[in-house]
This record gives C-alpha cells, sequence and structure tokens, in this order.
C-alpha cells in the first residue's frame, strides 16, 4: 500500500500535541481512507473532499527552491510546493529568461503526479517556472485554466544602481557591514566611476546586465580594489582615462589586517612555518564577460602592497590595451609584481606572487607599441612556499587570441620554475609575441601541446625555443579586422575581428572569433 502523506502529516500532529482521544479518532479514518490500493475505486491521492472543482494552482509564494549537489559535483534546484488535494498531477516547464524576449527552454513540458521536480541549475541563471495542476476526471474536477509562473534565479540578491548614476559614491554609501557575500547590479545603460571603489574586506559581485552589458566610464581617479574575494561581470569598462599607475582593478592600499598572512595563520613553508609578512587572499579574484577599451596599465595589479593571490580567473573578454610603457614601465596586463612591496609590519615584504591563474576563451590586444619592459604576466616570486603553506600551483592558459601583447619583452617573468608547479598551454594564438619559454619554464609540470599553438612574429623573429617546443609557427597569420583600434561599444563585437585566416590559426584562439 503506498504511504499516503496526508495521513502522516496527521499523525505527526497530533502526536505532537498530545490530542490521544482525537489522534486515534483521525487515525481510524485515515487509516481507512489510506487503505485504499492501486486499481480500486478511490485514487491513490487524498482528495480531501474535493469535487466537482475547477482547481488552482499553488500560489507562487508557496512555491519553494532548494539546490540540490550531484555527484559528479553539479547541481540541480529542486522546486516543491504544497499538496493541491484533488489534483492527478502537475504539467511544469521550465525556461531560461536572462533574455526575457528570447526565452530558452530548459525543462521541456512534462507531466508529473507529485508535487516537486528538480532541473539542471546554471550559475548566474534567471529562470520562469511554470506549474499548472491537473483536474481528476473521477472526482470531475478540471485543470487549472493557465500555469502559475514563478520567477527563479541563482545569482544572489544585489542592490540594483540605477543608470547614470556614479557608481563609487553609491557603493560606498550602500554597502554593507557583512561577512556574506554582496552584490549590485548595473542595469543597461551608462555610468561613471571617478574615484576609487575599495570593498576591502567585503566579499562582492559586481555585475552588469547580462544580455546587454552595462558600460562604466573611469574618470582619472577611477579604479576597483578589494582585500576579498571578488566578482566582476558583464561589464565594459572604458579606461581612457584612467590614471591610475597600477591596474584597472587592482588589490586594496591600505589593507585591513585581518588580511594579513599571520592574522589569517597562514604558514609559509619556506619560512619554518610561520605567517610570512606578506597580505594574502584565499578567496578568488574573477573577471568573467567583460571587455576593456584603452587601458593603458594593468588589467590586473596587487598595487602597493605585497600580496600572495591564491586564484585570479580571467574568463570570455576583451582587453584592448592603448599601453605604450610609460604609464608604468615595469608594468604588465597581469601583475603580481608590487609596486611599493609594503608589508603589514610596516615594512617591505619582497616576495608575493599569484598561486593559481587562469585565462580562457578570451582576447587580449595593443593598439600602439610598447618597447619598454611590460610583460604579459609577472609572477613576481618563484617560490609560492615563502608565502603560502606549499609550493604547488597553475597556470591555465586555454583558447585565447594574444595580439601584440607586448611584442618586445618575454612574456612573462618569475614563474615557480618547479615541477609541483603545472602550466596547461594550449590552442592559443600569439601573434607578434615575444619568447613563450621565460613564462613557460623547464622544470614546471608543463601541459603543453606544441601543435594546438600557433605563433607569428613581427617585431622580432619567433623564438627558438617558442616555436620548437611550445607553438608552431605561422609566417602569414592574418586576421579579418580590423584589428588595431580602440573598442566601440556601441557596435557588434565592438567593431573589432581577430577571425584568423590560417590554417591552424583559424582553429582556435577565442572562440568568439571562430563563429
Amino acid at each position: 500500500m503506498k504511504k499516503n502523506p496526508f495521513v502522516s502529516h496527521l499523525l505527526w500532529h497530533f502526536s505532537k500535541k498530545g490530542k490521544s482521544k482525537t489522534l486515534l479518532i483521525v487515525s481510524a479514518s485515515a487509516l481507512a481512507l489510506a487503505s485504499c490500493s492501486e486499481g480500486a475505486d478511490c485514487d491513490e491521492r487524498f482528495n480531501g473532499g474535493v469535487n466537482n472543482t475547477q482547481l488552482e494552482n499553488p500560489a507562487a509564494q508557496n512555491v519553494k527552491f532548494s539546490t540540490v549537489v550531484n555527484s559528479d559535483g553539479s547541481e540541480n534546484v529542486l522546486c516543491e510546493w504544497p499538496t493541491v488535494y484533488g489534483a492527478s498531477g502537475f504539467e511544469t516547464e521550465v525556461f531560461n529568461v536572462d533574455d526575457p524576449a528570447n526565452p530558452i527552454i530548459v525543462s521541456e513540458k512534462d507531466t508529473i503526479d507529485g508535487n516537486s521536480f528538480t532541473f539542471k541549475k546554471a550559475e548566474d541563471t534567471n529562470y520562469q517556472v511554470n506549474i499548472r495542476v491537473l483536474g481528476n476526471i473521477t472526482y470531475n474536477n478540471k485543470d487549472a485554466a493557465e500555469a502559475t509562473r514563478i520567477a527563479y534565479s541563482s545569482m544572489i540578491p544585489a542592490q540594483i544602481i540605477p543608470a547614470g548614476t556614479e557608481i563609487s559614491s553609491f557603493i560606498a554609501s550602500h554597502i554593507v557591514e557583512t561577512g556574506d557575500e554582496q552584490a549590485f547590479e548595473l542595469e543597461s545603460g551608462e555610468y561613471e566611476c571617478n574615484s576609487e571603489i575599495d570593498f576591502q574586506d567585503k566579499k562582492v559581485t559586481l555585475r552588469g546586465n547580462k544580455v546587454n552589458h552595462s558600460v562604466v566610464k573611469f574618470g582619472k581617479d577611477g579604479v576597483i580594489r578589494t582585500s576579498a574575494g571578488m566578482k566582476v561581470k558583464w561589464i565594459n569598462f572604458d579606461c581612457a582615462e584612467q590614471g591610475n599607475k597600477g591596474g584597472v582593478i587592482e588589490m586594496s592600499v591600505n589593507p585591513p589586517a585581518s588580511a594579513s598572512a599571520e592574522a589569517q595563520g597562514i604558514a609559509a613553508g619556506k619560512n619554518s612555518n610561520k605567517p610570512a609578512d606578506v597580505y594574502v587572499l584565499m578567496a578568488p579574484i574573477i573577471i568573467q564577460d567583460c571587455a576593456f577599451k584603452d587601458v593603458n596599465v594593468a588589467l590586473f595589479s596587487v598595487g602597493e602592497c605585497s600580496w600572495g593571490i591564491a586564484d585570479l580567473r580571467i574568463d570570455n573578454c576583451v582587453v584592448q590595451l592603448k599601453n605604450d610603457g610609460s604609464q608604468w614601465s615595469d608594468g604588465s596586463v597581469l601583475s603580481g609584481y608590487s609596486k611599493g612591496f609594503k608589508a603589514p609590519s610596516g615594512g617591505q615584504f619582497w616576495y608575493g606572487g599569484i598561486k593559481s591563474i587562469t585565462v580562457k576563451n578570451s582576447t587580449f590586444v595593443n593598439t600602439v607599441e610598447n618597447k619598454k619592459n611590460n610583460r604579459f604576466i609577472r609572477f613576481n616570486n618563484k617560490d609560492l612556499d615563502r608565502v603560502f603553506p606549499t609550493p604547488d600551483g597553475s597556470a591555465t592558459f586555454e583558447n585565447n587570441t594574444f595580439y601584440k601583447t607586448f611584442a618586445n619583452k618575454e612574456f612573462g617573468n618569475n614563474t615557480p620554475n618547479r615541477k609541483e608547479y603545472t602550466i596547461t598551454f594550449n590552442n592559443n594564438i600569439c601573434y607578434d609575441i615575444f619568447r613563450l619559454q621565460k613564462f613557460i619554464q623547464g622544470n614546471c609540470t608543463n601541459v603543453v601541446n606544441q601543435a594546438t599553438n600557433s605563433i607569428c612574429g613581427v617585431s622580432n623573429k619567433v623564438d627558438a625555443t617558442d616555436k620548437g617546443k611550445w607553438a608552431t609557427e605561422e609566417p602569414d597569420m592574418s586576421f579579418a579586422g580590423p584589428c588595431e583600434q580602440s573598442l566601440d561599444f556601441s557596435k557588434p563585437s565592438f567593431g573589432v575581428n581577430f577571425k584568423a585566416t590560417s590554417a591552424l590559426s583559424s582553429t582556435i584562439g577565442d572562440p568568439r572569433w571562430r563563429e
């Protein structure tokens, strides 16, 4: 006999209340109803005396959502609602409505006989869940006329910053003192950032409109800083007027005491397992689905202080530099190299670095010649266990297009050159890029397939080690273009086109140019 949820609830309720006489009466009648078996005249469901009725859907506020973690690490959304008595089942359907004008089916229309179902959960996605109750001919109950539409989002709730707002002052006056992650969301429109934003020890997501990206124009003093985990998504940044001699995104100049390795109890393996005199960020910094125009310094920099950065990720971004090296001659696109090496003690600590970095599905281009000492990446410290407990880490570069970043200096320096450090470099286009071999160090554990990377020398000949071990030379590499101009946020693909036309390069690089 199938267990009846209504009976179980009644038994539990009255047992908790201790009303034994009432319990006996209710139990007897409930058990009699529960004795209906499959094939009997009564329905499997307890109909609650609902007959000859136009049924109503569960109210939207009574539909609950929760996350279920699967054995493979993926997640599902569990959607459940109270029992609707007299029903034979429910009709369900789920849509992705990130673009409300163009909904995408996530879960096809289906009929279920319970009051819950699951669908796959994707990060940062808005959903519309449709639920319609189905009638029961046995009790002459009719279907609901139409489905109830319930909104669900896998994004964390955000404070909305109205379009046209100067964002640094808004965030300064609205940020919340909490240990939980908080979010600020920009509308599809234009904004200014005329002063520094420093999130300090607050975990923050700064996001724009997922479909129609928001635009933020930096003033001379505009910069984004943090000492905690941070996500920046779906924003186009105009950096032409930015005057910061460091990065568009940078670590705090005056970090809180809680950010020091000592305060966090993070030991350094080469420091007799005692904390080093350094600031450490273990949570990730994620820059995703963004575009950056006329960047004259670094995209990311540790800034004035000595920092150990555990996890830096750039995904699906277009970064257009206008960097001739004059703003910061020792800079780079991604810099673990401090401008001041300020330590928590007030002195200097010359070791820091980036433990793990992931760059994928992105394009980096410089529109001017850089003759200075700039590199694409500077790790600063090849011995990560001067900051962290262990020397291991990773640099993963996959499916990227690099164009003149930078042509006159090695691609990277101070890579942690030991077997515990893993470098993955595959499916990358390197146009006018010099000396990958200073980045892909020989003592590292290298996951590099030379046949999947292309390289072309323009300002300098391709380094012998590069074309011998790390990439395939394509002297005739070319692009559909235009390439060497500032991004135009008002145009499709920002008015540029890095679709490669040579044999190998046309099959690799940033996927957006292969579509």
